[in-house]
């Protein structure tokens, strides 16, 4: 079989993701927009077949920072987790387009799970493990196939709980996606980002990525207020194939006998069932042998609460480009241990 990588307009790609087992959103042509309007770059390789079928690829963007340039692979590739052949061809094409453009390295983080088998498919191509991660890698999935009387049943005791009597005591949720709910949700998070002293995704980060995938219908922000109409938590879901996934939060809890957080999740939960969506992706959690001072420790244990399972993905791997490449390992292997993530 004759394979060639070439770039893929929009409707094929998208099609392509949502035909996959895991409907990827960082993988769509929104979010490649997304990455354009931070005033990067942004490309969809695709490696096709004697015929012109389209069977692996990824969304491919650059990313420009002071500890280095590099081409970056959010989740990506799909199409397959353990054909050789197509990951010799499809990351020779990238090593020979990013040395071109100067860029440093290659880095990308499959949505795959962590298995010997596919860490030695990675080292066989020459790709080493990166020095901090992008994307979550330990993750916390809930399947939606259930009731949602059975889902509540499934879940904590004490979340159920505490989302029967939200509702019962008269907190209030609302589904919006206009700009100033985005504008209230970014209010909420700058306060919580204070009060819990953690570094946020910037307001324009947050910006950019919800106008990009709002326009496709794959983005709601969930606004939680207390009965005497104080808007107490917010969340941005992304709604896309066959998956929601809990993307970014803030959550004041003002009162402390109604955490309006559990209901804004449950809602959210709720919602992707209404959509025909599968599975609830609650994004990262901490690993289980992580101390207290990991930056997820404390979500950990609210994002269990719902049910589901914890899904492992391989680590986040580069392939060097240039020599400056190792400039980068040095500072990003500090500024891990410094964010306790390792």
């Amino acid at each position: 079989m004759t394979y060639k990588v070439i770039e893929i307009d929009n409707k094929r790609w998208d099609a392509f993701v949502l035909a996959q087992p895991d409907t990827l959103f960082v993988q769509s042509s929104s979010y490649a927009e997304f990455y354009r309007k931070q005033g990067e770059q942004a490309w969809l390789f695709g490696v096709v077949d004697e015929s012109g079928t389209l069977v692996f690829g990824s969304l491919v963007t650059s990313t420009h920072a002071k500890r280095g340039n590099f081409l970056y692979l959010p989740y990506g590739p799909i199409g397959s987790n353990s054909d050789v052949e197509l990951y010799n061809i499809f990351f020779s094409f990238l090593t020979e387009f990013g040395k071109k453009q100067g860029y440093h390295f290659v880095r990308f983080s499959p949505f795959f799970d962590e298995t010997g088998e596919y860490e030695q498919l990675l080292k066989s191509i020459g790709a080493k493990p990166s020095p901090m991660h992008i994307l979550a890698e330990t993750t916390w999935l809930l399947p939606l196939k259930e009731s949602e009387e059975k889902l509540l049943a499934n879940m904590n005791k004490n979340h159920r709980n505490l989302i029967n009597r939200c509702q019962r005591d008269g907190v209030r949720v609302e589904m919006r996606t206009d700009l100033e709910a985005l504008k209230l949700f970014n209010d909420l998070h700058d306060e919580t980002a204070k009060r819990h002293k953690f570094h946020r995704f910037s307001r324009a980060y947050i910006e950019h990525e919800f106008c990009s995938l709002v326009e496709q219908g794959n983005a709601v922000i969930f606004l939680g207020y207390l009965p005497d109409g104080t808007l107490d938590a917010a969340s941005i879901i992304i709604y896309f194939g066959n998956t929601a996934s809990y993307r970014h939060a803030a959550s004041l809890n003002q009162d402390k006998r109604l955490p309006t957080a559990y209901l804004l999740q449950w809602k959210s939960i709720v919602e992707a069932k209404k959509r025909g969506m599968t599975l609830y992706n609650f994004w990262g959690i901490a690993p289980e042998t992580a101390s207290k001072d990991h930056p997820f420790f404390g979500i950990t244990h609210y994002k269990k609460g719902f049910g589901g399972y914890q899904r492992d993905i391989v680590h986040c791997h580069d392939i060097v480009l240039s020599s400056r490449y190792y400039l980068t390992w040095i500072v990003e292997t500090i500024r891990s241990k410094k964010r306790g993530f390792s």
